[in-house]
């Protein structure tokens, strides 16, 4: 099941690395823009997706999520750090989801 939500995270994460995204919207191509345009990307996912199986959803929410945590952490954040910019991505997405 984890490949198959894997590939998901992969094709999400595909889509946010089109160079062309970031020059013809002037946005600099950072790590927090790119994972924001990723946010953006997964919200038009479950917004698709959200009649489908609930906890199938949840499932990939939670997978992605973790995905996120351990990029964090292999940038090198430290656990404190890591919590704050959680916290912080996953507000971003919930405004994100509820302006979709």
């Amino acid at each position: 099941m984890s490949e198959n939500f894997l590939k998901i995270y992969n094709s999400l994460i595909f889509l946010t690395r089109n160079k062309e995204l970031y020059i013809k919207n002037n946005i600099e191509d950072t790590f927090s823009n790119r994972l924001i345009l990723f946010l953006f990307h997964f919200a038009f996912f479950l917004k698709v997706y959200k009649k489908d199986n609930k906890q199938l959803i949840q499932k990939i929410y939670d997978f992605i999520f973790r995905q996120i945590d351990l990029s964090l952490r292999e940038i090198g954040h430290g656990d404190v750090n890591i919590n704050k910019k959680m916290k912080e991505y996953i507000n971003i997405f919930h405004s994100i989801i509820s302006k979709i």
